[in-house]
């Protein structure tokens, strides 16, 4: 596969000679003239390095740094600078805010292209390393709540299906049928806490888990219901639902995986509530996307907001939290793949989740 690099430089002249000189070593280029313009370009294209100017206009090639490295996506993305001056203390503020390396103006297109080099090797064995800690973490967490997220369930399949033969058997055929609904709730459970562990195994190696999704048309009330329906049955714990939606059908998207969506995000929101609140529901059509407000009331006296969503982030937390938050952090992956944003925030007793993506139309 071919390295891609965006280059961000406002010399037109210098960015048009750089970016030919990386073609003819086997890079794939684009270039940026402007520091927010460099910024976007990195969201869109997500080039493999970026080479960007200091001496920038509007937004110099540090602040360039400081919003790439914003981005979760982009942490460890390499980094170089140019520079017209090899001065200490501008290394010293590029090195702090991330950068990897910096190259002084004029500079030798061989200098270029082995600092390159270097850098995506240095990228590719780091890249290795945390894939390798984030696995062993995954497994690590997975053993710690496998009896929460595995064994409970099939334990109630077990001895369900157990009960419910007997009572076949006896032909109590109204007595067995709300075991049987039992098992089948179980089997939900453990089908999506699979399917999870699957998706994030290829986030993981970098595959798209979704890329062979449906596009179809979605009836969201339906699907909102049947959805309420199932947690209804499967929770210990009383919750009602206030739900308000302006649309009907959303086209587009395939329906097993926006359930998915839906099931793990209302899970999450039920997990904690305050059962003296209803659980808050908004769905709208607004600029050619869809928006989602999920709020509820709940117990308890933890804090998250969006920056905390990260794989197996809920088995970590101290307080009084449990699960994996593993639907989150995947839900929040599938969002980025189709341009949309999800916001979370946990404050104050007030739990909420906006989910914003595109729509074709209605």
């Amino acid at each position: 596969m071919i390295p891609k690099i965006v280059l961000i430089e406002d010399d037109l002249l210098l960015a048009e000679n750089t970016k030919t000189i990386l073609e003819l070593n086997q890079f794939e280029c684009e270039v940026a003239h402007k520091g927010q313009l460099g910024v976007e370009l990195v969201q869109s294209f997500k080039p493999d390095l970026v080479v960007c100017d200091i001496m920038l206009d509007e937004v110099d090639g540090f602040e360039v740094l400081k919003r790439i490295r914003a981005i979760p996506e982009f942490i460890y993305l390499p980094f170089i600078f140019l520079t017209a001056r090899a001065d200490f203390w501008d290394k010293r503020k590029g090195m702090n805010l991330g950068a990897d390396d910096f190259l002084t103006k004029p500079f030798m297109s061989k200098d270029l292209v082995e600092t390159i080099h270097a850098r995506l090797e240095l990228s590719s064995q780091k890249k290795e390393s945390v894939g390798l800690e984030i696995r062993k973490n995954a497994v690590d967490v997975f053993y710690h709540i496998s009896s929460h997220e595995y064994l409970t369930p099939l334990n109630g399949i077990v001895n369900l299906s157990k009960m419910a033969i007997e009572m076949l058997q006896n032909s109590q055929v109204n007595d067995a049928l709300p075991l049987i609904e039992g098992i089948s709730i179980s089997g939900n459970r453990i089908l999506r806490t699979t399917r999870k562990l699957l998706w994030y195994n290829q986030l993981s190696n970098n595959n798209n888990p979704w890329r062979n999704a449906t596009s179809g048309t979605v009836n969201i009330l339906v699907l909102h219901h049947q959805i309420y329906d199932t947690l209804k049955k499967g929770s210990s714990m009383p919750f009602e639902f206030s739900f308000k939606s302006n649309i009907n059908i959303l086209y587009g998207y395939d329906e097993v995986l926006l359930e998915f969506v839906l099931t793990e995000l209302y899970q999450n929101i039920i997990q904690y509530a305050n059962h003296a609140h209803k659980v808050y529901i908004d769905t709208r059509l607004e600029n050619n996307h869809l928006l989602m407000i999920i709020r509820n009331h709940y117990l308890g006296n933890y804090t998250i907001c969006t920056n905390d969503v990260k794989p197996f982030f809920q088995a970590h937390n101290p307080k009084d939290m449990n699960g994996t938050g593993l639907g989150l952090y995947i839900i929040q992956e599938w969002v980025r793949t189709v341009h949309g944003k999800m916001e979370v925030s946990a404050q104050n007793n007030l739990f909420e989740i906006i989910l914003k993506i595109p729509v074709s139309n209605f």
